[in-house]
C-alpha cells in the first residue's frame, strides 16, 4: 500500500468503503464524479473523532462494531437455545432408559434372589463334602500309614493350598457340570477343593489321643455331626428352589409401533428464518399449544390460577377443600392436580381438573394413615409416593392414579420425621428432612436406604424433577441449590422481604431457558419469584388479599 497518492503526490486522507480505495483530497472529488453511487467514504479526522464519540454515532467503524456485537449476541443466544433443546432431548431419552432399567430390575429381582440362595446351598454342600471326603481319606490312610510309616519317617512333603484359587462357586459349578459322577468330581478336584491340606479335625493331634485306634474314626464322625447336625436341612433342601422355577415368555415388541409412539411424543422442527424472526430449533411433544400455569391455593378454600404464558393473567377459583398445611402435599399430572391430607382434613384427598377448573373427586385416604404435611412426588408412571407427615414418621406409601387405591409400600426408621420435599430421580426416591441436615436416598428397586448429610436444615424446599433441590432456611437466612448426583451445594441469593425470612418454595419452568422459584406466603408475608438463571428476585401479587403460607402450590402445563 502506497503512503501517498501516486498521481497527486499527496497523503491519503479519505477511504471509500464501497471499493476500499485510499484517496487524497483531490482524488476524492474525481472519485465521486466517476462513481456517483459511491457515497460511503470518510475522512481520517472524522474516523478518529468517531472513536471518542458515543456508541450511537453512525460512523462506519462504529456500525461495524455494533453489527459484530449484535451478531455475537445472536449467535450466543441461538447456541444457548440449541443447547437447551439438546438437553431436553437428552432428558427425554434418559427417562425412557431409566424406565427400561427399572423394569429390567423388577423382572430379574426374584431370579437374582434365588440364584443367591442356590449359591449358598452349593457352598454349604461343598463344605459338607470336604469334611466327608476328609473322613474317608483318614480311614483309608490309617492302614497305609501303619505299613508305610517307617519308609516315610525321613520324608517331608509340602502341599500347597490351592483351594481358594479354585473355590469360586462359578468354577465349582463348571466342574460339577463336566463330571459324570460324584467320584469323578472328587477325583478331578483332588488337588484343589479336596487336597490333603484341608485338615478341619487337626488329625495329628487326634491320632496321638487315640493312639491311631479305630476309635479315632468314631471321634471324627462325632465332631462332624456336631458341626453339621441333622437339624441343618440346607444339605438336601432343593425343593424350595425347584418350586420357584420360572417360565419366561417373550413377545418381541413391534418396533414400528414403538417408533410411532416416540415420534408422536417428541418431535424436532426446524423453523426457517424470516425477516422478523431468528432461526430457532424447538422440541414439541404436543406441548406447543399448551399454556403454563401456576396453581397457588390459599386459606379461604380456593386457588389463584396464574397463566405465565399469557402475561401472568390471573383467575380466582373457589372450591370446597381445606388446603391448610399441604405445601408439600401437591403434585400435578397432565390436566390434574392431586392434594393429599391437610390440617383440618388429614384423611381426605382431592383431584382437581385444570380443564374444567373444578374438583373432580374428593376421597377418603384408606389403607394407609392420613396426616398433614405429607411429602408427595410422582414416579412418571402410575404412582404418587407419600412420605411421612407431621405425625407419621416412618412410612413410604403410594397411591395408584388409575385405580385410586392407596397401599403401604415401605416402613422407614423413625429417625427422619417430617419431610420438606421429595423427588424421584433415576430410580431412587430422594427426600429432604426438615430436621437433622439430612437427605434420604431410597432405591426403588432393592428398597435400600442411604443417608446423605447436607449443610442446611430445611424450612421449606422444592425440586426441578431433574436432580436439584432448592432449600430455604429462614433462621440462618440461607437459600441453596443441592444436586443429588454431585452432592454439591450452591448458595443462592436469599430474597424474602418479610422480617422472619419465611419462604414457601415452588419450582416453575417457563421455557427451556427460563426457570423460577416462587414463594407464595400471601398478604402478611408477601410473594416473590426468583430467577434461577439470573440469581435475582422480584415481588409478585403485591396486592394479594389472601393468606397462602403453608398452602399447596404447583406448576402445571395444559
Amino acid at each position: 500500500m502506497a503512503l501517498e497518492c501516486s498521481e497527486h503526490n499527496k497523503s491519503h486522507k479519505f477511504i471509500c468503503y464501497q471499493c476500499n480505495s485510499l484517496l487524497c483530497s483531490r482524488c476524492v472529488k474525481n472519485h465521486s464524479k466517476d462513481h456517483l453511487d459511491h457515497d460511503q467514504w470518510e475522512h481520517i479526522d472524522d474516523i478518529k473523532q468517531s472513536f471518542n464519540k458515543d456508541e450511537n454515532n453512525t460512523s462506519f467503524i462504529n456500525l461495524q462494531l455494533k453489527s459484530i456485537w449484535e451478531s455475537l449476541k445472536s449467535s450466543t443466544s441461538r447456541y444457548q437455545s440449541l443447547s437447551a433443546t439438546e438437553n431436553e432431548i437428552k432428558q427425554y431419552f434418559e427417562q425412557l432408559h431409566q424406565y427400561l432399567i427399572i423394569e429390567e430390575q423388577k423382572l430379574k429381582r426374584d431370579i437374582i434372589n434365588d440364584k443367591d440362595t442356590i449359591i449358598n446351598q452349593i457352598d454349604n454342600n461343598i463344605n459338607h463334602l470336604k469334611y466327608i471326603v476328609n473322613i474317608i481319606k483318614i480311614n483309608n490312610s490309617k492302614d497305609n500309614n501303619r505299613n508305610d510309616s517307617n519308609s516315610n519317617d525321613n520324608q517331608s512333603t509340602v502341599i500347597e493350598d490351592t483351594t481358594t484359587q479354585y473355590s469360586t462357586t462359578t468354577t465349582i459349578m463348571k466342574s460339577i457340570t463336566s463330571s459324570s459322577s460324584l467320584q469323578s468330581f472328587i477325583l478331578d478336584n483332588n488337588q484343589t477343593l479336596f487336597n490333603d491340606n484341608h485338615d478341619p479335625f487337626n488329625i495329628d493331634e487326634l491320632k496321638n489321643q487315640h493312639n491311631n485306634d479305630s476309635s479315632l474314626l468314631l471321634d471324627i464322625i462325632y465332631k462332624y455331626n456336631n458341626k453339621f447336625n441333622k437339624t441343618d436341612n440346607n444339605n438336601n433342601n432343593t425343593s424350595s428352589i425347584q418350586s420357584s422355577l420360572y417360565e419366561l415368555s417373550i413377545k418381541q415388541p413391534d418396533l414400528n409401533q414403538l417408533d410411532s409412539i416416540i415420534k408422536q411424543s417428541i418431535k424436532l422442527d426446524k423453523i426457517e428464518p424470516s425477516e422478523n424472526n431468528e432461526i430457532n430449533t424447538t422440541t414439541t411433544n404436543n406441548d406447543h399449544n399448551k399454556q403454563s400455569y401456576i396453581f397457588t391455593t390459599h386459606h379461604l378454600r380456593g386457588a389463584t390460577l396464574i397463566n405465565t404464558t399469557n402475561n401472568n393473567s390471573i383467575e380466582q377459583i373457589n372450591f370446597d377443600y381445606d388446603v391448610s398445611h399441604t405445601i408439600q402435599s401437591i403434585v400435578s399430572i397432565g390436566e390434574y392436580i392431586y392434594i393429599f391430607g391437610g390440617f383440618n382434613n388429614p384423611n381426605k384427598w382431592m383431584k382437581f381438573s385444570i380443564k374444567s377448573k373444578s374438583i373432580e373427586h374428593i376421597g377418603n385416604i384408606e389403607g394407609i394413615d392420613g396426616d398433614y404435611h405429607i411429602s408427595v412426588c410422582y414416579d412418571g408412571q402410575d404412582h404418587i409416593y407419600l412420605v411421612n407427615g407431621n405425625k407419621i414418621k416412618n412410612r413410604i406409601d403410594r397411591f395408584n392414579i388409575k385405580t385410586m387405591q392407596f397401599e403401604r409400600y415401605h416402613r422407614l426408621p423413625d429417625e427422619y420425621g417430617q419431610q420438606a420435599s421429595t423427588m424421584i430421580f433415576k430410580g431412587s426416591l430422594y427426600s429432604v428432612t426438615c430436621d437433622g441436615n439430612k437427605m434420604i436416598q431410597f432405591d426403588l428397586t432393592n428398597r435400600t436406604i442411604e443417608n446423605h448429610q447436607i449443610d442446611i436444615s430445611a424450612f421449606t424446599a422444592c425440586h426441578d424433577n431433574n436432580g436439584n433441590f432448592f432449600i430455604c432456611n429462614c433462621i440462618n437466612k440461607r437459600f441453596i441449590k443441592y444436586n443429588v448426583e454431585t452432592k454439591q451445594t450452591v448458595n443462592l441469593k436469599f430474597t424474602p422481604k418479610n422480617q422472619y425470612g419465611y419462604a414457601y418454595l415452588m419450582y416453575h419452568r417457563e421455557s427451556s431457558t427460563s426457570s423460577f422459584i416462587y414463594s407464595f406466603a400471601g398478604k402478611t408475608f408477601g410473594n416473590f419469584k426468583y430467577s434461577i438463571e439470573d440469581d435475582q428476585s422480584e415481588p409478585i401479587l403485591e396486592d394479594d388479599k389472601f393468606e397462602r403460607y403453608w398452602c399447596a402450590a404447583t406448576s402445571i402445563k395444559y
